[in-house]
């Protein structure tokens, strides 16, 4: 790692050195446009497809802002991205692996710090023309600003989310967004990670405006003759600037961040703790807490397994087959059911394609659109979207009872009962109208992709697209390869689904895929657990202490105990006998009537409770629910027998 030099000693404040205007002109990330007394900061880093600042870059910077310290003929400066659809991403996270020593983290850390505050104080005006992703020290270096533009593109957002790297903002964001925004709004960003589109950030204070992207460099420029911004820290006396109310508004962010995080991640509760410093002590004590409190995070466990992750999860978003994805402009989604309406909305959401969602029922397809609809109309309840937007993505989808405009569908997604006849059949049904190059994706969790294109007419355009529910919130989505899918449906497939901002795990066909393949076990061993004596809370809290986000037993009430046993057969018939050897203790069935329901579990908890305090539940009353029903013996979930 580059050995940093404090900013007010950097090689640019060094006696002897070329002409400012000189040495710009030799840097690499960085080139520097003269329009009479504005100066254009060009943020382009060469042979990377987004603009970051490592150790290099931030020297480079801090050169450029010791010139602009000497600088009488400037005036007002732009800070604007060579880069198509990214302003800044951050810093280079690489750079996290190579700190060693707690001094060399700190000393990182001050450095940007200091070139970013030092940028603050210049007499210069300086606006942030923000035309993409403009997250964590690219974040930080636009709220060093006075005054801050962002494009109206789908692509420009503005955030921290430092958090989920296991560090926080530590080059200023976390001492000085709170004084910008107000507290509570620079909490909800900081703690969570957040990242906000033009209009939200806009509501919030973070920008000032948001323009077309066509235009936004010249209202940049007009933004440079309104003067230096005033500093309007904006505390509410009876709240931010209240000790008392601020220790309340801190101690109940401390109190939400350990029930979502149960102590396993200490970067949120550092961050508050530096908020608190800052809003007490001013924004030199912030500042000295921040190098103070994230230098041990770089280091620790926490942040470097998280960085690991961060690299695992762009690694993933790289196609391993020479094969180019094609365009979806067209998008058929069978099944109206929770399923298909969720990736119905998810796909007319987050693309500019139209959707065909088909079901025999015209009750379930209403069903589809209402639920699509619940949502979009919570966004504009909290202000996300305008009505305009939602009016707009609702007449995305449309309904039918038949085939009509599925001949025009570059993808059909398959989201009917979990049944291979019946999916066979709805295929031969498509394949028999379908256009050249159509693919069909079934979401199916279970059921083998090979199996459902045994006597397609194209094997090689059949794959599996397996959505979790619910679909809006849950990032994951697997892509299977069947024996005689192509390449090039495999890559259209993930590079859709990426573009629906999910995480794309790609796998082969074997028996659960990645999800239900790893949930299976961990399953059947709290199974175990609950055959040799402990109870159903106490296995949940085992796990959810662990860091899980809830137990085993609760999400097997969530999932249905019905579900769990159809999936866990369906998974065994296919699993090689070394891996099920050993027999799941959940082999007796609940009464149908229950299965059916598939909530026992939950239901004979909160029964149980509200007949004595303390009662605890364990395997017995399960046991002898089933012996009074007089169920049958049956095969439990993941059952060999």
């Amino acid at each position: 790692m580059t050995v940093l030099r404090h900013p007010e000693r950097s090689e640019g404040s060094q006696a002897g050195d070329a002409s400012p205007s000189r040495r710009l002109s030799m840097t690499t990330a960085f080139r520097i446009e003269r329009e009479g007394d504005l100066a254009i900061v060009w943020f382009d880093l060469p042979g990377e497809k987004v603009n970051k600042f490592s150790s290099t870059v931030m020297m480079e910077f801090a050169r450029i802002v010791d010139d602009f310290e000497r600088s009488k003929e400037i005036r007002r400066i732009v800070i604007a991205s060579g880069k198509p659809s990214i302003f800044i991403a951050g810093a280079d996270v690489s750079e996290f692996t190579k700190v060693s020593t707690i001094e060399l983290a700190r000393e990182y850390t001050r450095f940007g710090q200091q070139t970013f505050h030092r940028f603050s104080k210049l007499p210069q005006v300086k606006v942030a023309a923000i035309n993409g992703a403009c997250l964590g020290g690219g974040c930080e270096l636009a709220i060093s600003c006075d005054w801050r533009v962002m494009s109206d593109s789908a692509k420009a957002t503005i955030g921290l989310p430092e958090t989920k790297l296991g560090i926080f903002p530590a080059w200023g964001g976390t001492t000085k967004l709170p004084r910008l925004i107000g507290l509570p709004a620079a909490l909800d960003i900081i703690l969570k990670g957040k990242a906000l589109e033009g209009r939200r950030a806009k509501r919030v204070g973070l920008v000032d405006e948001v323009v077309a992207g066509a235009i936004l460099l010249d209202v940049a420029k007009q933004f440079t003759t309104l003067g230096i911004r005033r500093d309007e820290t904006r505390t509410r006396f009876y709240i931010e600037g209240n000790p008392v109310a601020r220790s309340v508004i801190f101690s109940k962010a401390r109190k939400a961040v350990l029930a979502e995080t149960h102590g396993h991640y200490p970067a949120p509760l550092k961050a508050i703790d530096v908020m608190e410093a800052g809003m007490s002590g001013g924004v030199e004590r912030g500042l000295e807490r921040e190098v103070e409190e994230v230098a041990p995070l770089i280091l620790g466990d926490v942040a470097q397994n998280l960085v690991r992750l961060f690299f695992m999860m762009e690694e993933s978003k790289k196609d391993k087959v020479a094969a180019k994805p094609r365009e979806i402009a067209g998008v058929g989604v069978l099944g109206a059911g929770v399923m298909g309406g969720g990736i119905s909305y998810i796909v007319a959401d987050k693309t500019d394609s139209l959707v065909r969602m088909r079901d025999i029922n015209w009750n379930a397809l209403a069903g589809g659109l209402k639920a699509a609809a619940k949502i979009w109309k919570r966004q504009v309840e909290t202000r996300r979207i305008t009505r305009g937007e939602m009016q707009r993505k609702i007449a995305r989808v449309t309904t039918t009872t038949d085939w009509t405009g599925y001949q025009n569908a570059d993808l059909v997604i398959e989201a009917v009962i979990e049944n291979l006849e019946v999916k066979r059949k709805v295929l031969a049904e498509f394949e028999s109208i379908a256009k050249e190059g159509a693919i069909f994706a079934s979401n199916t969790s279970t059921l083998p992709i090979t199996d459902i294109a045994a006597n397609a007419k194209h094997p090689e355009r059949i794959v599996g697209m397996h959505f979790f529910n619910p679909v809006d919130r849950m990032p994951l989505v697997e892509v299977i390869r069947g024996a005689k899918t192509s390449d090039e449906t495999v890559v259209t497939v993930a590079n859709f689904a990426r573009k629906l901002g999910k995480t794309v795990v790609i796998c082969n066909d074997g028996p659960g895929f990645v999800v239900n393949r790893v949930l299976g076990p961990y399953m059947n061993e709290s199974g175990f657990l609950l055959e040799e004596g402990n109870t159903i809370e106490s296995i949940d809290a085992a796990m959810i202490d662990f860091g899980m986000p809830m137990g085993p037993m609760a999400l097997l009430d969530e999932v249905g105990i019905d579900v769990a046993a159809k999936v866990g057969g369906i998974l065994l018939c296919r699993t090689h006998p070394s891996v099920a050897r050993r027999r799941s203790p959940l082999r007796r069935s609940p009464p149908r009537q229950e299965r059916r329901q598939g909530t026992l579990l939950l239901r004979k908890r909160q029964a149980e409770r509200s007949r004595s305090r303390g009662v605890q539940t364990s395997r017995r009353g399960w046991a002898a629910s089933g012996r009074r029903e007089g169920s049958r013996r049956a095969h439990g979930l993941f059952d060999d027998q």
